[in-house]
């Protein structure tokens, strides 16, 4: 999986911030074949800040992939 993002700040003090991500994924069309079919998906969110001190982050994602697929994502923490 490969995955990309561009965080921007929002407010002057970091409280607020946007980001808008994408990623690609490949998996195999079918267990017996070695055909691999490239998955896409992208979105874009909501920082808050909860914690300067450990970039501790409260995240609100919205993200789309194929086939007219969509979800809400909720994090607490710092994935990378």
């Amino acid at each position: 999986m490969k995955s990309s993002e561009y965080r921007i700040s929002l407010t002057r003090n970091g409280l607020l911030g946007g980001v808008v991500f994408a990623n690609a994924e490949s998996v195999l069309r079918k267990i017996s074949a070695n055909i691999r079919t490239i998955i896409p998906g992208e979105g874009l969110g909501l920082r808050v800040k909860v914690n300067k001190y450990s970039n501790t982050n409260l995240a609100v994602d919205y993200g789309f992939g194929v086939g007219g697929s969509h979800g809400l994502f909720f994090n607490l923490g710092e994935v990378f």
